[in-house]
């Protein structure tokens, strides 16, 4: 005989069972958002303006790195996350061991990636960044409008006009590109680049776009559901025709956005003034250099560009530069 469990203990377990179901479904996706402190790019702006414009869409939450690059080099700062967004501007850094473990999160623990405007930047005086994210690029046009077109259906488009026009941005020139693309505008020079994509690395999908310059684009409600259609796409949760997982709707009742904030002692992002300070130390340190480069008649295209990067190589880290400025301020 069959000994039977009873009807108590099986509706008890039921619910139980019911109740975890629910947690899950509600669970919000983590998110870990790297920034810096900022000089060409209002970061505390941005990082406010990405993690509440794609939690007003899904129920994502955000924890944010702040230059933590000691955390960033020698830990697994992704795992448990269920995807990493890099809004970083470190151009001229060439730390070959940083950049392998940043590229570790995504090639061997498998952390899905998105990677915007000057992450793409970041490291150019290298070969070893961009073949996580999928496009070179060491330069761009100047800030103004441009029109962007579908290089092809996709459900990170979903949503997204045929006609899109950002008014303030930077176009950045494409060297290489290894990706998929999704979305394209046409240069100065008539050429058509790349400015947002999908890059598989390996099984893990990487989300790239050079949008976000200007602080009119990351608050275009456009620009904000292009950002949740590719979180919700790298991390599995959008169909092939765009819809969005119904288990992480947004969920007003959660609370903050921004669940947590880290950055190195006396590190923070840079205020107007400090800012101020940062370009004037820039302007100190490398512009005889430049001058050499633009006077010098034996250095002419390439040549002049490469005498300009070695002269920008000299710029010692932000965060050391805002560290200097904080204390000649009295900060």
């Amino acid at each position: 005989m069959v000994a039977r469990k009873p009807v108590t203990g099986l509706l008890l377990t039921l619910c139980l069972y019911s109740i975890a179901a629910m947690a899950r479904a509600d669970a919000p996706l983590r998110a870990l958002l790297l920034t810096s402190p900022g000089i060409y790019h209002d970061y505390q702006f941005q990082s406010r303006a990405i993690g509440e414009g794609i939690a007003a869409r899904a129920n994502v939450t955000f924890d944010i790195s702040l230059a933590e690059h000691a955390r960033w080099k020698t830990t697994d700062y992704a795992k448990g996350y269920d995807v990493v967004i890099y809004n970083i501007c470190m151009a001229n850094n060439t730390d070959r061991a940083l950049i392998a473990n940043m590229r570790r999160q995504t090639e061997e623990l498998s952390v899905p990636a998105m990677v915007i405007h000057c992450a793409m930047h970041s490291f150019r005086n290298t070969n070893d960044w961009w073949p996580l994210h999928g496009l070179q690029s060491k330069s761009h046009e100047p800030l103004g409008r441009m029109k962007l077109t579908a290089a092809e259906e996709h459900p990170v488009l979903s949503g997204i006009p045929a006609d899109w026009t950002v008014s303030e941005d930077e176009l950045y020139i494409n060297l290489q590109f290894r990706a998929q693309p999704l979305l394209t505008s046409v240069g100065e020079d008539d050429g058509i680049h790349v400015t947002a994509w999908i890059k598989q690395q390996g099984d893990t999908p990487v989300f790239g776009t050079t949008l976000g310059h200007s602080d009119a684009t990351m608050e275009d409600p456009v620009f904000q559901q292009l950002l949740t259609n590719a979180l919700l796409y790298i991390t599995g949760n959008l169909t092939d025709d765009g819809t969005p997982n119904p288990a992480l709707a947004p969920n007003p009742s959660r609370g903050e956005a921004i669940a947590s904030f880290s950055a190195p002692p006396g590190v923070a992002y840079l205020d107007p003034e400090q800012v101020d300070c940062v370009m004037s130390e820039i302007r100190n340190t490398i512009g005889f250099c430049y001058v050499g480069c633009i006077v010098n008649p034996l250095l002419w295209g390439e040549e002049a560009d490469a005498c300009k990067g070695d002269c920008e190589a000299r710029i010692p880290p932000t965060a050391e530069l805002a560290a200097a400025c904080r204390n000649d301020q009295g900060g």
